[in-house]
């Protein structure tokens, strides 16, 4: 089974819709498996990262039903099935001192910066039962948020745990910001060891499916793009220049010769 691990409701479809719909419509089994995917805290954390993005998706006082329902959508359409964790999103999590409950990651900058000590989701996962899979597909780091980093650093302890599981690092996107500016970053991280790329050459079927996936994440698209069609011709172009001269989605993989790290 072809197990892709998602940072959020999007993640694995918006970067590898592709290579997933190529997969399913071979009839080889693929799951989903979201991992902040849990509802938010009621009340929710007063902090000006939450404001925004309630502002900005416009799906009521707990968008992630909406969400849930998106990714099943965009999951049903790639014929994929799928699992959402009850970890919530970074900007919902909290710890709490004494009688404070303070929010983990109150504005934009805290999402790309340090994961906080108090954070609980590294451990929940250590605890998370996932389905035994064949090839594990997790994210790169190429969008340096905590909560990417944190599902990549988990994905890295699953390869140790499944060894005989295929372990393929696939490239985020959206970013952003510069592109090749933050694939150099997240390759950086791994620069004591050594990985190959490899490209997924797609059809026009498995793009066409990517993206009619990713149109399902209606609450998510003004994030990036000002409309689907503008959504559409940016991700073919990134698909295509990542293909030289065809489309194709990245992947990485770690050499059977170096070790894979994680705490």
């Amino acid at each position: 089974m072809h197990l892709f691990l998602s940072p959020h409701l999007d993640d694995a479809v918006f970067s590898c819709g592709g290579t997933i719909h190529q997969l399913t419509a071979r009839g080889e089994p693929v799951t989903v498996l979201t991992i902040m995917a849990g509802d938010p805290p009621d009340p929710l954390p007063d902090t000006p990262i939450v404001a925004d993005l309630h502002r900005r998706w416009q799906a009521g006082y707990n968008p992630v039903i909406a969400r849930r329902a998106e990714d099943q959508a965009a999951c049903q359409l790639l014929g994929t099935g799928f699992v959402h964790l009850p970890i919530g999103d970074c900007v919902y999590r909290t710890a709490q001192r004494g009688s404070e409950t303070l929010a983990l990651y109150p504005d934009e900058d805290s999402l790309w910066g340090d994961i906080h000590p108090d954070d609980p989701a590294p451990a929940a996962l250590r605890a998370a039962a996932i389905p035994l899979p064949t090839s594990l597909y997790v994210p790169l780091g190429s969008r340096h948020h905590v909560d990417h980093r944190i599902v990549r650093d988990w994905g890295l302890w699953l390869g140790r745990q499944y060894p005989d599981a295929a372990l393929f690092l696939y490239e985020e996107y959206p970013y952003e910001s510069d592109a090749t500016m933050e694939l150099e970053r997240a390759l950086a991280f791994y620069e004591s060891r050594h990985l190959s790329q490899t490209l997924r050459q797609l059809g026009e079927a498995d793009v066409a499916a990517r993206l009619a996936a990713m149109a399902c994440y209606q609450s998510q698209i003004s994030t990036f793009w000002d409309s689907v069609a503008q959504m559409e011709a940016s991700t073919r172009k990134f698909m295509y220049a990542a293909g030289n001269g065809g489309y194709a989605e990245r992947f990485w993989q770690i050499r059977e010769s170096d070790s894979v790290s994680g705490s």
